[in-house]
């Protein structure tokens, strides 16, 4: 709900200043004096606006993109400690204990800790780390079966790779050149029909609206999912929540 007003006004805003310059050019430049320029107008209008699509479409695809490759490496990251957790069945019963607490130890500093900060852009800190050490000297001491080829010990790497890559994809960003680009281009793509002879400032008003707000809509979007991690909905913690309801059933 916070992201639908912060949109609104952002869109009710930005449409509100281009409005106030269609009056301002109107007045200081009336439509019956200026030159028959239309064609160059709507050519220019037509080049510049194709060129921001093609790069906003490509950033915001990228940008998407990120959040599915998050959101992959979180199940990945899930799958990889519930591997590790039934690979222990084969160990000492302290020692399948031992794996079973620690796994659920590091995802519940996920779900409690590390998702709520990277939500608001902290730093997860070190003690998801220590837990997967614990966790991997414990992985240690499951003897390997003749008929096996992985060990859980290299299951708990194949943990540490995918929290490496969340943790990796949560700080990754389109760049600052990007957002200049993005943000000047939005300007001239939109500053040419501010310029078009309309005989009704009533038809220029609700043409430029239409045109700056829906640039206005796309910006805003594509910043509120280039960091993946900060709405539930681009990366939900189903998978974490999935896999301590298994171990608990697993332990009960």
């Amino acid at each position: 709900m916070r992201a639908y007003a912060s949109g609104l006004l952002w869109f009710l805003g930005i449409c509100g200043i281009a409005a106030l310059a269609v009056v301002f050019i109107r007045r200081s430049w009336p439509p019956d004096r200026r030159a028959d320029i239309h064609d160059v107008l709507s050519v220019v209008f037509s080049m510049t606006g194709t060129l921001y699509a093609v790069v906003a479409a490509f950033v915001f695809i990228d940008v998407w993109q990120i959040g599915n490759d998050a959101r992959d490496a979180t199940y990945r990251e899930a799958q990889a400690v519930q591997s590790v957790a039934w690979a222990a069945e084969t160990g000492p019963p302290e020692v399948r204990a031992a794996i079973h607490t620690l796994s659920r130890a590091y995802l519940r500093e996920i779900l409690d800790q590390e998702l709520p900060r990277l939500r608001t852009g902290e730093p997860v800190g070190e003690q998801g780390w220590a837990v997967l050490n614990d966790l991997r000297a414990a992985a240690a001491r499951v003897p390997v079966p003749p008929d096996s080829d992985a060990s859980p010990e290299s299951t708990v790497h194949a943990v540490m790779q995918a929290r490496e890559d969340r943790l990796a994809l949560a700080d990754k960003r389109i760049g600052d050149v990007t957002w200049f680009a993005l943000l000047f281009g939005a300007l001239l793509a939109g500053m040419p029909i501010l310029f078009f002879r309309f005989d009704h400032i009533g038809t220029q008003l609700a043409m430029t609206t239409a045109v700056v707000g829906m640039i206005t809509l796309l910006l805003f979007t594509i910043h509120q999912i280039e960091r993946p991690f900060t709405s539930t909905e681009r990366v939900p913690p189903t998978a974490y929540q999935n896999v301590v309801l298994r171990l608990d059933a697993l332990n009960t």
